[in-house]
């Protein structure tokens, strides 16, 4: 299982390397291989139901008790045939469409990264995978969007998706954190068999899952990124919408529903959100002229349809979204291939310029036209059964008011789906009017039709035969989401009863304001217009508000002096010691004894007197050369201070230290630039403050250090082994040079480099005066 998913990677790799040799015979060959990685996941099917999931288990990181598992039951398996399916389809139609491209193997190294994260985020069995996984998704549909980078719309449209779902990628961390602190665990299995409802923070989970799913799956009212990302290419709008991106939301509330469902906020949350966001979809994908836009407006709707599903949490609407979110990936995925086999062809994506294609385009049209049955909810497609199972939960919804709402709001937005179907379906290929299109239509070549037509054919054809698919793959799927066994019934006819006569109304209702669409946009103009408060205006003002403070922020905090760059390090670190130090009452137990002055010990004096010149001349003097010659006063003092508490090796080290130090200083202090006006008293004061906290909270630590007993093991380790083991007798030094000898050279490596930065820069500013 592992190798099945780091596949994926193995490819991208493959791809990059290659491609541009032999781009037709590489895209067939990975082609091929995806194809093999879809039949090892055919192979589990029949073989993974309720009770049988089997799970994949390898070493990670064990110290942490976090290993690498896949966890393959019948949610994870409808999901991985369905990634893999249609990464075939969409590879396989990629070889057409990126014929000639000059990047095409960047595009396919991200596309297969892309279904390399996707599997393996619904295989991952750990949260911390899933998490790593589900970030991953975001990351290569970042690079897909904008994979026309040279285009604005590219670049910003790829920015724009990658901090929404990244934002609520870093909600989905938090609530992972949480729900392990709960489970004491981070398996998957472990997690699902816990009682998350016994947690105080249930509802901090709860409302991080909501955030995470509905950035990734486009809901109200992070719905605006999706239709910007139709600035990717075609192949990746269609894997994205059908099979990957936006099904992951879906999928995160699909695993979490038996576990969270109970609770209130659940199913209230999703039901509002979820219809609302489907009404804004199918409104906002009347008024579009771009088909791409169109149908991305439809995506949103239809997720939203889901999602109001899963919210309504009873076995029928639970199976309801389940089989709708099978057929939308059927007529999605086909309706993208055929708009971006008509822009290829004619060179436009706008419906106004669109019409009489079939006789140009017979094979596109006939997908087209499918994929057109389907997403209207004639019958027999698979679509009509998604369409009945909804309306089926929605009227039998449980709490009072609940069904007349839920059916109004699916009524609608079925109605409107009828009208794209038929603007789509019959106003493109088979109006009577001349098309007005920048090249003249023709026919797409073979992997560009051929991948349509097969989703096309297939989304009507399991609406008429589905038992196996029923059995195998949607009955296992639906019983690990409800968490129980269920049987699930794909039947065509259930006999004269409302549910078919709020079909029979729909498709009629859908093809009167079909004939009068012209009245309906015109009606719904008021879309077009930019509001201050929508979503994507608030999105950037964001932006513009964190600039503003990035902006400020950078003024106060990195603003070039190195000066105020200590100071802010040491005060905040002088804070937190401080805070750390009185919330946690680290008071010495005991104050250590001070020995009393007497005339044979006045010389300890000397170092005193030394330092407290050198502080009076720093805060006085307004010249580098005495700050600096000063400094080194204090630095010599402290040196003599060890001198006369028996540490001379500490001593000559500080000696040694403060006179290379003051050399150095003095070889370069000539060249910075001229600036004797040192006269900020303020400023000094305030420094001061700082210096005289951080030295107190440093004189208190030791101080409560120094009146603490550890018996360190490590003291009597380096007395006994100083001589055997060092060969040396002072056991300091032996200790910087043997026991400890990789700090000591990361601390020369540091000087070094530092040398070596003060000689490029003497080099530098010496050509500049040469100049």
């Amino acid at each position: 299982m592992l190798l099945a998913v780091l596949s994926g990677y193995l490819l991208a790799l493959f791809c990059a390397i290659f491609y541009r040799r032999s781009p037709k015979l590489i895209g067939y060959l990975v082609t091929v291989a995806v194809a093999a990685l879809c039949a090892y996941f055919f192979s589990f099917w029949g073989e993974i139901d309720f009770q049988n999931a089997q799970s994949f288990t390898y070493l990670w990181v064990p110290s942490l008790g976090v290993d690498l598992v896949f966890y393959l039951d019948g949610l994870s398996l409808f999901f991985s045939l369905l990634i893999t399916f249609f990464g075939v389809l969409i590879l396989l139609y990629s070889i057409g469409y990126m014929k000639g491209e000059e990047h095409a193997n960047r595009f396919f190294a991200f596309m297969l990264i892309f279904m390399a994260s996707m599997l393996g985020l619904v295989l991952s069995g750990n949260l911390i995978q899933l998490y790593i996984f589900w970030e991953l998704t975001s990351i290569s549909s970042f690079l897909l969007i904008g994979y026309k980078s040279e285009k604005d719309e590219a670049r910003q449209s790829a920015l724009q998706a990658l901090l929404v779902t990244a934002g609520g990628g870093l909600a989905l961390l938090t609530a992972f954190i949480l729900i392990s602190m709960s489970a004491e665990s981070f398996t998957m299995a472990e997690v699902l068999n816990t009682n998350l409802h016994e947690s105080p923070y249930l509802t901090a989970i709860i409302i991080l899952v909501f955030l995470a799913s509905f950035t990734k799956s486009a809901q109200f009212p992070f719905h605006f990124w999706l239709p910007n990302a139709m600035a990717a290419p075609t192949p990746v709008s269609a894997y994205l919408h059908s099979a990957t991106m936006v099904k992951a939301g879906v999928f995160l509330l699909f695993r979490f529903q038996p576990m969270l469902s109970d609770a209130p906020v659940w199913p209230v949350t999703l039901m509002l959100v979820g219809c609302i966001t489907m009404l804004i979809g199918a409104v906002l994908a009347i008024v579009q002229t771009d088909l791409k836009c169109m149908l991305a407006y439809i995506t949103i709707s239809s997720l939203g349809l889901m999602v109001m599903s899963i919210g309504e949490g009873s076995e029928t609407a639970l199976k309801a979204a389940l089989v709708y979110l099978l057929a939308h990936a059927f007529y999605k995925a086909t309706l993208f291939f055929v708009a971006g086999n008509i822009d290829h062809a004619t060179g436009t994506k706008d419906i106004r310029k669109l019409s009489g294609l079939a006789p140009k385009m017979p094979y596109t049209t006939a997908a087209a036209v499918l994929a057109c049955i389907s997403m209207a909810g004639i019958p027999p497609a698979l679509g009509f059964i998604g369409k009945e199972k909804l309306y089926e939960s929605t009227l039998h919804a449980s709490l009072p008011a609940l069904p007349w709402l839920l059916t109004g709001a699916a009524f609608i937005s079925s109605v409107l789906y009828v009208v794209i179907a038929l603007m789509i379906g019959y106003g493109l290929f088979f109006s009577s009017s001349e098309p007005d299109t920048p090249k003249p239509p023709h026919t797409a070549p073979f992997p560009m039709w051929i991948g349509p037509l097969l989703l096309g054919i297939g989304g009507v054809a399991f609406g008429l035969v589905n038992e196996g698919l029923n059995k195998n793959l949607l009955q296992p799927a639906i019983q690990e989401i409800i968490g129980k066994e269920s049987e699930l019934s794909l039947g065509l006819w259930h006999g004269f009863n409302l549910v078919l006569l709020l079909s029979i109304c729909t498709l009629a209702v859908g093809w009167l304001i079909y004939l009068y669409r012209h009245t309906l946009i015109k009606l719904l103009s008021f879309t077009h217009k930019a509001y201050t408060l929508s979503p994507e205006a608030l999105y950037f003002r964001a932006l513009d508000g964190l600039d503003w403070w990035a902006t400020r922020q950078t003024k106060l905090l990195q603003n070039g002096y190195l000066r105020n760059y200590i100071a802010t390090i040491v005060l905040f670190f002088s804070g937190l010691v401080a805070y750390l130090y009185f919330s946690y009452q680290l008071y010495p137990e005991k104050i250590p004894d001070l020995a009393p002055i007497t005339p044979s010990r006045i010389y300890e004096f000397i170092p005193i007197v030394l330092i407290l010149i050198g502080v009076i001349n720093i805060y006085r003097t307004n010249s580098r050369l005495i700050m600096l010659v000063s400094t080194s006063m204090l630095g010599f003092g402290v040196a003599t201070i060890f001198i006369f508490f028996s540490a001379p090796d500490v001593s000559m080290t500080q000696f040694l230290v403060e006179t290379v130090t003051l050399l150095f200083f003095m070889l370069i202090i000539h060249r910075l630039p001229k600036n004797r006006l040192f006269n900020n008293n303020p400023r000094r004061l305030f420094h001061i403050g700082i210096a005289a906290a951080f030295g107190c909270m440093m004189t208190l630590i030791l101080l409560s250090v120094e009146s603490v007993d550890i018996a360190s093991k490590f003291k009597e380790y380096y007395l006994e082994n100083s001589v055997e083991i060092g060969k040396g007798h002072n056991v300091v030094n032996v200790i910087l040079i043997d026991f400890r000898a990789l700090d000591t050279l990361g601390e020369i490596v540091v000087l070094c480099i530092t040398a070596l930065g003060i000689t490029a820069l003497n080099h530098l500013n010496l050509k500049q005066q040469e100049k």
